[in-house]
C-alpha cells in the first residue's frame, strides 16, 4: 500500500474515521490478538491488540478515543464505528 501522504498527520476527519475503523477492526476481527508491525519500516512500531491479556498498569491509562466528545450535539457514536 502507497501513499502520497504518509509523510503528513491525519486531519481531524481522518483521525475520526481510523477511530471508527479501529472500533469495527476490534469489534470484528481481533478474536484473541493481533499482532502487526507500521509505520515507516526505518522506524516501526510494534502493534498488539489482544483480549486475552490484561493491560500494562492501570486500565484508567487507556483512554477511549473522543470520550470527552461521546454526547455531543453529533448523533454518532464512535463505539459502533459510525
Amino acid at each position: 500500500m502507497h501513499n502520497e501522504r504518509l509523510d503528513e498527520p491525519l486531519s481531524d476527519e481522518e483521525l475520526k474515521l481510523f477511530v471508527q475503523y479501529l472500533h469495527r477492526f476490534a469489534n470484528h476481527d481481533v478474536d484473541i490478538s493481533v499482532r502487526m508491525e507500521a509505520g515507516d519500516p526505518e522506524h516501526p512500531v510494534y502493534v498488539l491488540f489482544g483480549r486475552d491479556y490484561p493491560p500494562v498498569g492501570d486500565a484508567s491509562d487507556y483512554p477511549r478515543p473522543f470520550a470527552d466528545r461521546r454526547r455531543s450535539a453529533s448523533t454518532d457514536d464512535i463505539n459502533d464505528g459510525g
